[in-house]
């Protein structure tokens, strides 16, 4: 190294860093390293290596080390693709390109700079997939003959939740016709319609294999659209497949969404029976609009002729009357319209809510069912419709769609359970993790539905729904105790039992809303009460109001839901929920009869302390209290629903039929005469042995006579709603002597007895068109059910849903034997219309109850046609002897204003009878029949015709000797005699039902479609009865009212009576007096006016607005 240097002190630090430089450069080594290609030092070190072992080899005597020749060889071969150039390498990869390349163009697929292209003459499949990023991502070429399924040797193979290890075959004929051929229990969907046979596929269409897996075929010599033209050249216009069109005019672009909707759309309008119910509710929503018009101007005419008939000459209206009552109409109008409308938007929006909801629930449904039929739980999902607990309240909202979409879970050898969308939605999760660890193989110790139970069936049930009961609160308007058993309505529509409830008002007031106002002003007077205080100044305070409920008892119980019954319930403006615990007594052993009914008690009382609002006010008008009754299945009855049913059961069910369409009224006649103080007294009526009309009337001969009719209902006879308003007239005729001697007596009821060979007030016209029409409606079922049970029964290879149909249909027969058995025979006591009496009749009351059959309508109680005048009810029920008899009206004096009664004139001198102008013989019985129209406001407006035979005996003047006998004599003296009757409104509806609503609920779950003998389907037999809920809460709420103003009338004699003299003569004639009375009973006695506006505006209401 030759370095320059400077001795000048200006180039010091130059010098010194040359000389550092110098220094450190003669400390630097050099090591050597051969200039060699890392390859070509790789290929020298293997070389050494073979030489090396070679000479091993050579020298080893007897050399047997395999490994070492394995060594050698892989050595070798290590070297000989190390020694291979670039070139060569380039080479093969180029030859291995072009012949995948030759390979997809052979399939119709060539690949381009831009991707992946397919050839537009060739046929082939593209997945669709909810994630954009793989949607349309596969594709998979169609051969002449492809094959498709989960086994490997299938030519497309797919995984998943319905796939079959054959699934399909796709065939492409020679002259382009491509058909799609399932294979059997293989799902799979054209355009979303289920395929079974082969089927031509086009281009554009959307097929589903299992479960999820969505594909769209490319046949671009298969165009829909251009087979449109081609057959448009053919036929005409009007004969074009609409579907094939639609479809071929939006062929392109079909993405996941579209072909997911259309698959569960083609399944809800291919005749699933949910879907069935959609359109019947649209059905009958339609009619009833275009009905609601007509009813709406017919209230309206029903209203002003009332509100004319009710104003008076001497009630006139107080200034303004008019106006107000003009405004009020027109007020009243424009609300009904608002209510329409709103009713209309209600249910177009419950009704796409119903629409979204049966999609989601069949889509969980599917998947539910794939799952357990993939892992064999032998369970089986069907989505079906229930009655929400919410929907069984009268506080729903009117128009709002009655049912909702429910998961009915069946297993074999189980309980049916339902369950909700919602609780389905969580099942599911734990149905996918126990799935995905099936196909893993996870051993069962490991799995985790082990800790957490089986999640495709639950073994335990939480407490079940037995039904909602709806108390109405009317009653605290008029502060009388409501108490009544109220019909529990389950959730198929049907009456599950009866809870004995009480209602009443302890302490406050309601102020009186007969005619509602709007204004401000009476909204602050019902609200509140004005105070003034010290300093002078105007206090408002709220007006308090306790009202009490109690939960007594609950009856007719069904037993496999009887075990812990509670009650809960919710009162206006509490935010927590009143439970009503049953009272247990540990004696008292829990039933495990088969009696299917049982009955529950509560000590349940509680008071509660509201403010009377506006709000209050309307809810007590138009709501009602909704007591949920749930409990838990007794052990021993799961394991099937139908063991709980027994033929003593049937029978009480059979009475709590007839017991909803029936009520008895009495009619009691007294005849009053002329005495010495010029007054109008009853006539004595005497008893005797050989007459059955209750008594004989001792009438003096030539004496001015008036005849008086009361009708009243009999308490606790029946929860038909029955409203006797008014006498309308009296007539008198059919004058009959009969001799006790020489005649036989005519006896209208064939006994055995001697005693009865009398004349009564009995007849059987109306009992055998009743006992007529039960048979015809048996019959129907009789043939129903030989017809089902023959053809499950000739059946070869029976299911188990078809031995559990056929011991359902033999029970059903059974019982029907025994219904059969009670039309011509019934029971006494039995409750069922024609039963032998078993009673003890008060005093003057004839035994036998004869029955009149009115013959309403069983839906909502209303007449066919109008009954009144020659086409009243009870006009053709007449009795022995009095066919072609001469009958006179009786001019009607005067009507009593404490209950339904009327006294009319009577001069028997019109009748030009021998028997009645002179005295009776002693050995006979003049009989004469009344017959009283009287007019019905409930359960319709309708006339009903009354008869009662009486016996009257015609004396001159009572001697001394009678007279004295008369005077000393203990017994007492009766002075009227009375007949009972039984009404009966119509055939219980769930007599004429060709199956029970449980079984119908599982006839049209499992999509049984078959239409029976009156040409309806189990769907919409089930829809039409479960559509029946609003009618049921209707009928109850007039049944309800009809008791309060019972109450109320009750309660108004008891407090008249105890005011005024004690005159029993005169006490059914006297008017009231309100001046003697305090606040609370003047609001009792308007409360009974109330009452029955409220009855008339709810029957006018309920005609529109039934859904």
């Amino acid at each position: 190294m030759i370095a320059t240097i400077s001795p000048a002190a200006d180039n010091y630090e130059e010098t010194l860093s040359t000389l550092r430089y110098a220094d450190r450069a003669k400390r630097i080594v050099n090591h050597a390293v051969v200039n060699e290609d890392p390859n070509a030092k790789v290929i020298r070190e293997l070389r050494e290596e073979v030489e090396k072992l070679r000479e091993q080899l050579s020298q080893a005597e007897a050399m047997k080390a395999p490994e070492l020749k394995e060594k050698l060889e892989e050595s070798e071969k290590l070297i000989k693709e190390l020694t291979v150039t670039w070139e060569e390498k380039l080479r093969k990869t180029e030859e291995i390109a072009q012949e995948r390349q030759r390979q997809l163009e052979s399939m119709g697929i060539s690949l381009e700079t831009s991707g992946i292209k397919v050839g537009d003459d060739k046929c082939y499949l593209v997945n669709l997939n909810a994630d954009p990023a793989l949607n349309e991502l596969l594709v998979y070429y169609l051969k002449d003959h492809t094959r498709v399924g989960a086994d490997t040797s299938q030519d497309i193979q797919l995984f998943g939740i319905g796939i079959q290890p054959e699934h399909c075959e796709i065939d492409i004929a020679s002259d382009g016709e491509v058909t799609l051929t399932p294979k059997e229990n293989a799902r799979s969907c054209v355009n979303g319609a289920l395929v079974c046979s082969a089927t031509q596929l086009w281009h554009g269409d959307r097929i589903l294999w299992g479960n999820n897996h969505f594909f769209r075929i490319n046949l671009p010599k298969r165009k829909r659209r251009d087979w449109l033209k081609d057959f448009e050249k053919e036929t005409s216009p009007a004969e074009h497949d609409l579907d094939a069109a639609s479809e071929a005019s939006s062929e392109p672009d079909y993405n996941y969404e579209f072909a997911q909707m259309e698959v569960i759309m083609k399944t809800l309008n291919s005749n699933d029976p949910v879907q069935n119910v959609v359109q019947a509710l649209e059905k009958q929503y339609l009619e009833e609009k275009r009905s609601a018009l007509e009813e709406q101007r017919l209230m309206y005419e029903r209203e002003l002729e009332q509100l004319r008939q009710q104003l008076s000459p001497e009630r006139q209206p107080p200034s303004g009357g008019p106006d107000r009552l003009s405004y009020s109409s027109q007020t009243a109008q424009q609300k009904v319209t608002q209510w329409a409308e709103e009713r209309d938007e209600l249910f177009r929006q419950s009704l796409a809510k119903l629409r979204e909801q049966l999609v989601k629930a069949n889509t969980l449904v599917r998947e539910a069912n794939f799952l357990a039929e993939e892992m064999s739980k032998l369970t089986d999902y069907q989505v079906t419709l229930q009655i929400p607990a919410a929907n069984l309240s009268a506080n729903r909202k009117r128009g709002a769609i009655v049912s909702e979409p429910a998961i009915q879970v069946r297993r074999k050898g189980k309980s049916t359970q339902v369950w909700t969308i919602e609780k389905l939605e969580n099942k599911l999760i734990d149905m996918r993790d126990l799935y995905q660890e099936w196909k893993e193989n996870v051993p069962e110790a490991k799995r985790l539905y082990g800790k957490r139970g089986d999640p495709f069936y639950e073994a335990q049930e939480n407490h079940n729904l037995i039904g909602v009961a709806n108390v109405f609160l009317e009653c605290l308007f008029c502060d009388v105790k409501l108490q009544y058993a109220v019909p529990i309505i389950s959730q198929q529509g049907e009456v599950a039992g009866r809870l004995h409830v009480e209602v009443m008002r302890v302490t406050g007031a309601v102020p009186e809303r007969v005619v509602e106002d709007d204004s401000s002003e009476n909204s602050s007077e019902s609200g509140s009460l004005e105070v003034v205080d010290g300093s002078g100044e105007i206090i408002h305070r709220v007006k308090k109001l306790t009202c009490r409920v109690k939960i007594k008892e609950a009856t007719g119980l069904p037993l496999s839901l009887s075990n812990f019954v509670f009650c809960q319930y919710t009162f206006w403006d509490q935010c927590e929920s009143a439970v009503a615990a049953p009272v247990v007594d540990p004696d008292v052993p829990s039933p495990q009869s088969k009696d299917a009914q049982y009955t529950v008690t509560f000590s349940h009382c509680k008071d509660y302390v509201v403010n009377v609002t506006e709000e209050f006010l309307e809810f007590i008008s138009d709501g009602a209290l909704a007591i949920e009754v749930w409990g838990h299945r007794c052990a021993g009855n799961g394991s099937s629903v139908w063991e709980v049913d027994s033929l003593h059961a049937k029978t009480r069910t059979l009475h709590d039929r007839w017991n909803e369409v029936t009520r008895r009224i009495e009619m009691w006649i007294s005849i009053l005469e002329l005495n010495e103080l010029g007054e109008y007294a009853a006539v004595e009526l005497h008893q005797a042995k050989d007459v059955n009309t209750g008594g004989v009337f001792q009438l003096r001969q030539g004496h001015s006579r008036r005849v008086q009719v009361t009708v009243k209902p009999v308490q606790h006879s029946g929860t038909l709603p029955l409203m006797v308003e008014a006498i309308l007239s009296v007539s008198i005729g059919c004058v009959t002597a009969r001799s006790t001697k020489l005649q036989r007596g005519l006896d209208s009821y064939q006994r055995d007895d001697e005693d009865g060979d009398d004349m009564d007030s009995y007849q059987e016209e109306d009992l055998n068109c009743v006992r007529e029409r039960w048979s015809d409606a048996l019959i129907k079922r009789r043939e129903y059910l030989d017809e089902q049970i023959k053809k499950v029964s000739n059946k070869k290879d029976k299911t188990e849903d078809d031995v559990e149909r056929e011991a359902r249909l033999v029970e059903q027969w059974v019982g029907l034997t025994e219904e059969r058995n009670a039309v011509l025979v019934p029971a006494p006591g039995s409750g069922i219309p024609g039963a032998p009496a078993d009673w003890i009749p008060p005093s003057g009351m004839e035994t036998h109850i004869p029955v009149l059959f009115l013959d309403l309508n069983a839906d909502d109680l209303s007449a066919n046609e109008q009954l009144v005048g020659p086409h009243a009810s009870g006009v053709n029920s007449i009795l022995p002897k009095e066919h072609g008899s001469q009958f006179f009206y009786l001019p009607i004096i005067k009507h009593s204003d404490d209950e339904v009664s009327a006294t009319a004139s009577w001069d028997s001198s019109v009748h030009d009878s021998v028997h009645l102008n002179r005295v009776t013989p002693q050995n006979e019985r003049i009989y004469l029949i009344v017959k009283t129209t009287v007019q019905l406001s409930h359960p319709a407006a309708m006339e009903l015709v009354l008869r009662k035979r009486i016996a009257a005996n015609i004396y001159n003047k009572q001697s001394f000797t009678q007279s004295l006998k008369r005077r000393i004599s203990l017994k007492n003296i009766f002075y009227s005699c009375g007949v009972t009757y039984e009404i009966v409104s119509n055939i219980p509806k769930a007599t004429e039902e060709i199956e029970d609503r449980e079984t119908l609920a599982l006839l049209a779950a499992r999509s049984e479609n078959e239409g029976t003998s009156d040409g309806e389907t189990y769907i919409e037999k089930y829809t039409r009865g479960v559509l029946q809920v609003e009618n049921i809460l209707s009928l109850e709420r007039l049944r309800q009212a009809v008791t309060v103003k019972e109450a109320l009338s009750t309660r108004a004699r008891h407090i008249r009576r105890s005011l005024s003299t004690p005159n029993v003569h005169n006490v059914s004639s006297s008017r009231p007096d309100l001046s003697g009375f305090d606040e609370d009973d003047k609001v009792c006695i308007y409360g009974h006016c109330w009452v029955t506006s409220r009855i008339q505006a709810l029957e006018n209401i309920t005609g529109i607005y039934t859904f």
